[in-house]
């Protein structure tokens, strides 16, 4: 297999998701590695013309499908919720290429290396992925206090196990473990995963969140069947809270050391993913604000200008241009 064919980066969406699909193709083809990195758009509502587009630009273009009879109220007009469905088919949907890397459609990449991770842990025959737990979490589960002291222990995956039906014995494990998050992951096309999310999500979707039945059906596969998981770290999918370094103008982790991120992922903003002109206050090293917007066209200008910068040799000149003015003393 030639290493063009080795592995595929894969993401999908619909009419809405467009604009940040082709921020994501762009920050991929930046990379070398990424230059001819074959890329796959999984097809939940997009327009004629927006397919048209994703293949002229190099993508190989697939209709997504529900692959289970819903009735008619439970879908209404999400025709979206097929991409979280086809999470969970992806082999079947590009053939051909041993390591399948999926990556939201409101995340785009700043470091390959992060690329290189996912494929590496799924060439080990491991389930890459991040968990969403550690130093970025408040915690990692919610209680509900009742009377008497008794606690009710109120985790996404024990929330979205119980409405799914899942049995007692299955849920009380699963309460306290960490909720895998599948806005970025891969797997082998071989790895015996596949038919252990498949078989779950059968099992849970008829009853539970379509839409985070992917997700559900991961985390039984590695916690309740055991098949091996690769955690990365939290800088692999990252969703906050934000900094950068203004020397680089990078996107970094918030505490130490401020590794730059690879994968920024936009889930929960919502204004900013309708709006790339939307921006929130992002903090620099020395823990001062700056209105920022975090998608991909503002920081792919801002290492463009790095870039000339360092090639014109005025690269703390323009540093101590861009930072904030310091207080006049009082």
């Amino acid at each position: 297999m030639s290493p063009s064919r080795s592995h595929i980066l894969i993401s999908g969406g619909d009419a809405t998701y467009y604009p940040m699909l082709l921020e994501l193709v762009a920050s991929v083809r930046r990379f070398p590695q990424g230059r001819d990195c074959p890329f796959g758009i999984v097809d939940a509502g997009l327009t004629t013309a927006q397919r048209a587009h994703l293949e002229a630009i190099g993508c190989t273009v697939v209709t997504a499908e529900w692959h289970y009879d819903f009735p008619a109220g439970r879908i209404r007009d999400r025709g979206y919720l097929r991409a979280n469905i086809a999470k969970l088919f992806l082999p079947d949907y590009f053939p051909g290429h041993e390591v399948l890397v999926w990556i939201d459609g409101d995340a785009w990449v700043q470091d390959w290396e992060a690329v290189d991770l996912y494929i590496r842990a799924a060439r080990r025959g491991r389930f890459g992925i991040v968990a969403q737990t550690g130093r970025y979490r408040q915690g990692e589960l919610t209680v509900k206090w009742l009377l008497g002291g008794i606690a009710r222990v109120r985790s996404i995956l024990y929330k979205n196990g119980r409405r799914a039906g899942l049995p007692a014995d299955i849920l009380r494990p699963l309460a306290v473990r960490a909720t895998l998050n599948a806005g970025a992951y891969a797997l082998r096309a071989d790895a015996p995963h596949w038919a252990a999310f498949r078989k779950w999500q059968e099992r849970v979707i008829h009853k539970g969140h379509i839409f985070t039945s992917d997700q559900l059906a991961m985390a039984l596969a590695v916690y309740v069947d055991g098949l091996p998981l690769e955690l990365l770290p939290d800088w692999c999918n990252y969703m906050g809270p934000w900094r950068f370094d203004p020397a680089a103008d990078r996107l970094v982790e918030f505490f130490l050391p401020h590794r730059p991120l690879g994968i920024v992922h936009l889930a929960g903003l919502d204004r900013m993913r309708r709006d790339p002109a939307c921006t929130l206050p992002v903090l620099d090293l020395e823990d001062r604000p700056h209105e920022l917007t975090l998608r991909y066209p503002e920081w792919e200008r801002r290492q463009a200008e790095v870039a000339s910068v360092i090639a014109s040799g005025t690269v703390a000149a323009a540093v101590a241009a861009r930072a904030p003015a310091e207080p006049e003393p009082v």
